[in-house]
Order: structure tokens, then C-alpha cells, then sequence
């Protein structure tokens, strides 16, 4: 055979299957919406009965939002953050799902949407100060004993800041909150 042939023939057996599935979907769905419920006819079909769940009874979706919401006494800020739901907690109901955030408070349960809280007597992880360090920015972060730990270095080069800021750099800048810190270094860039 040539080629031509056999990617005629190919193309051929590839629209044949194609039909032939369109086919028999359209057939098994007309088969199925002929009855009307369902669930009822096979349930009769094969002498089974049907188990009613209770309207009540709320479980996590798999795709449902957990918003966490801190908030931190010695500085008075609130820390809010959004995750999809862990697989542990995917099918749970409202008891059990604050069995695996112990220590976290349900202020609203639905299928979609879990908001949780929790009051922290310390202060949030959200204050920084930028520092110079060997001719470029650092960030450190502060801890409840008012220490600095350090998290890591920018490529920013201090070498083409104005004096102004070299000075303040090397006693440091506080800033508070992740935005105000990003605004900081673009100020720098």
C-alpha cells in the first residue's frame, strides 16, 4: 500500500470510532432519562434499598477555602490567610474538623468556606527591619523577645543609595507588614 493509502485509511478508522462512540453515548443517555428517577428504578431493579443522608450534615468540599485569622496581643495586629483545604480534612464534618485545628476557634462552617481564629499572645511574624550587610539590603524578622532573626539577603546594592539611606540603613529600618516591606525594597530597586 502507499502512504497515502494507509493515512487515508487511518483517518477513515479513527472518524468510524469517533461516530461510533457518539452513537452509543447518545443511546445510554437515552436509555437513562427514560425512567424518571433513576436512582429509584435501579434501586428496585436490583432489591436494594436507598439510604437517605441527613440534609443537616455538612462535610469539607475538596476544593473548599480555609481562612486563618490571627491575632497577636502584644502588637495588636491581625494576620488573615487563605488555603485550600488540606486532604485531611476533606469529607470531615464541623466536630471533627475542630478536632484537627485544636486550638483554632469555627466562626463560620459551610462546605466551601471554613473561617477559623485564634488569639496569639505574642507578636505577629510581620515586622521586619532592613539592614545593610556586607553592601546589600538583608531582611530580618522579629521574634516575641524583640530579637531579630535573620531571613535573607536582596541582590539591592546600597552603593547607589543616597547617603540619607545608607545612614538609616545601617541603624536599621523597622516596617511592619509584608506589603509596606515590598514597597520599601522597590523604593530601593
Amino acid at each position: 500500500m502507499k502512504k497515502w493509502e494507509i493515512i487515508l485509511l487511518c483517518i477513515f478508522l479513527f472518524a468510524a470510532s469517533v461516530i461510533s462512540g457518539f452513537l452509543i453515548n447518545s443511546f445510554i443517555n437515552f436509555s437513562k432519562n427514560r425512567g424518571q428517577d433513576n436512582t429509584a428504578i435501579l434501586a428496585e431493579e436490583n432489591n436494594e434499598e436507598t439510604v437517605k443522608t441527613g440534609v443537616n450534615d455538612i462535610i469539607v468540599s475538596p476544593n473548599a477555602e480555609i481562612i486563618l485569622i490571627q491575632k497577636y496581643k502584644k502588637c495588636g495586629h491581625t494576620v488573615t490567610k487563605k488555603e485550600i483545604a488540606p486532604r485531611e480534612i476533606v469529607n470531615l464534618d464541623e466536630e471533627k474538623v475542630k478536632e484537627f485545628y485544636k486550638g483554632w476557634q469555627i466562626e463560620k462552617f459551610s462546605s466551601n468556606e471554613i473561617q477559623l481564629s485564634r488569639i496569639n499572645e505574642g507578636i505577629c511574624p510581620e515586622h521586619y527591619v532592613l539592614r545593610e550587610s556586607n553592601g546589600f539590603i538583608s531582611i530580618s524578622c522579629k521574634n516575641d523577645s524583640g530579637e531579630y532573626i535573620f531571613k535573607g539577603l536582596t541582590d539591592i546594592s546600597i552603593q547607589y543609595l543616597p547617603e540619607e539611606d545608607r545612614v538609616k540603613l545601617t541603624q536599621g529600618i523597622e516596617v511592619v507588614g509584608r506589603e509596606a516591606l515590598n514597597e520599601y525594597l522597590e523604593d530601593f530597586e
